[in-house]
């Protein structure tokens, strides 16, 4: 059946593949973090890809659907839409006179709704290797949250791959794995989980929108929130390893056969996930540039804990390590930092740190760690536009029925209207592949593209440090 949805990919240089698969980590327990140390670590995947154009005519392979997100349970993807973080779709987020039969509707399309990737469809070849780069998501996020990023790398010659980080992810599930029934050594192993997923295969509660853990679960004791958040980043950074390793893997054996050029690789993420993308480029030395996307930032807190608390020296921690630069405000290799003006989840965040921020410098400890770095930096701010204006959410879901209109963050008896979805996350793909083609292609070429300042009429400004 001839597609009805539309392709505004379809003229780029090559269509995208797209598939989902688990990563299985042997090394760890499924989450430690959440206290489930028996098992295996397990991290459902997407990968999107290049496909050659005559490869897909004629329908050759089906589209992908958001349905395939959650492995075609409808009453998982109900669930997803209405019970996590931000809440998708309810009565309480919609305009006013949308209906719950409109609601009702509009997440059973969705779960139909075609993307602009082919399941399954054959690679692209390419002798020299297709650049590669990860994509890490938000504090109860999924691995689509930055799709439409993911998709217009893939379509311009880029193997993207996405794990979802398990226990910060909602509902993950990790009980469609068909190694629990292929693989009988694995599902041996993973019996002591099989207790926390629920009938769909799901893991999460929802009180915590899905997860079995948030990243700062102790707003009442500051160390031990501290301690929370420096598990979860580290369960993720070793998570991007687990990656790191499967990329690896796949390179040698047939299914790639050296069709990954792994010398130079990319890291971007949305929020949490930018904050990730920070902390990785420091962390791993692997990842070459990172794009990060209304990431929050954070203060250097080792000055004022106890000496006992900090890790001793060569133990790897991120907020605890007793030497060496802080990762999550250190910049040593080049990075985008993409934030909205109106972020008022990030500017909040910001305050809590006991810093001001203004009109004129809402992210005050981000935009400190960027005139002060020596890495090859690009500043880029976003005017009217909010927390969820990148990600792919509600608001990317449905324009027509999510609200467009929000007070202003310093001055609230002021109201204004956000930043299409669409032209937001255009402008998120020109610069996430003009950096990528620069950084990882080092094509020469794309510096002039990414700092040309061409979306300034949208109001996205552009700055950059040590771009020679």
């Amino acid at each position: 059946m001839q597609s009805t949805a539309p392709d505004p990919i379809y003229d780029t240089p090559y269509a995208v593949g797209s598939s989902t698969f688990f990563i299985h980590d042997n090394s760890r327990g499924y989450d430690s973090v959440a206290g489930i140390t028996e098992g295996i670590r397990t991290l459902i995947t997407e990968i999107w890809y290049p496909v050659d154009h005559i490869a897909v005519a004629d329908d050759a392979y089906p589209r992908a659907t958001y349905g395939d997100y959650v492995f075609g349970d409808r009453e998982m993807h109900r669930r997803m839409m209405t019970q996590t973080t931000f809440f998708h779709l309810t009565p309480d987020t919609v305009r006013e006179g949308v209906t719950n039969a409109q609601i009702d509707a509009a997440i059973d399309e969705l779960f139909s709704r075609e993307r602009n990737s082919y399941k399954l469809a054959p690679m692209a070849s390419n002798t020299d290797g297709w650049p590669v780069v990860v994509m890490t998501h938000g504090d109860a996020g999924s691995r689509y949250n930055m799709e439409s990023a993911c998709e217009y790398l893939a379509a311009h010659g880029y193997f993207v791959i996405a794990p979802e980080h398990t226990g910060n992810s909602p509902y993950a599930m990790t009980g469609s794995d068909p190694a629990l029934t292929d693989n009988v050594e694995f599902r041996e192993k993973m019996t002591p989980v099989m207790q926390h997923l629920d009938e769909h295969g799901a893991y999460g509660v929802e009180e915590k929108y899905g997860q079995s853990y948030t990243p700062l679960s102790d707003g009442n004791d500051p160390l031990r929130s501290l301690a929370d958040l420096d598990r979860s980043l580290m369960q993720r950074l070793n998570d991007l390893r687990a990656t790191l390793a499967l990329l690896d893997r796949a390179n040698d054996d047939e299914q790639y056969a050296g069709q990954l050029n792994l010398d130079r690789i990319g890291l971007m993420g949305r929020s949490f996930g930018g904050a990730t993308t920070i902390m990785g480029l420091s962390m791993e030395p692997r990842f070459t540039a990172g794009f990060a996307v209304v990431p929050p930032a954070w203060e250097d807190p080792r000055a004022a804990l106890p000496a006992e608390v900090l890790a001793p020296p060569g133990k790897e921690s991120v907020l605890f390590a007793s030497e060496g630069p802080f990762p999550l405000s250190t910049f040593e290799k080049p990075t985008v930092l993409l934030s909205g003006a109106e972020d008022g989840l990030i500017i909040g965040l910001g305050k809590q740190m006991g810093v001001t921020p203004t009109p004129d410098n809402p992210h005050p400890v981000l935009r400190e760690a960027y005139e002060t770095s020596d890495a090859p930096l690009v500043w880029g701010l976003l005017a009217d536009s909010n927390h969820g204006s990148f990600g792919v959410s509600g608001s990317y879901w449905w324009p027509d029925l999510k609200p467009n209109v929000q007070a202003r963050y310093f001055d609230p008896d002021a109201e204004f209207t956000l930043v299409a979805p669409a032209r937001a996350h255009q402008m998120q793909k020109e610069l996430a592949l003009d950096f990528f083609d620069l950084t990882i292609r080092q094509d020469e070429s794309a510096k002039a593209r990414l700092l040309d300042n061409r979306h300034e009429a949208d109001g996205l400004t552009l700055e950059s440090r040590n771009m020679q």
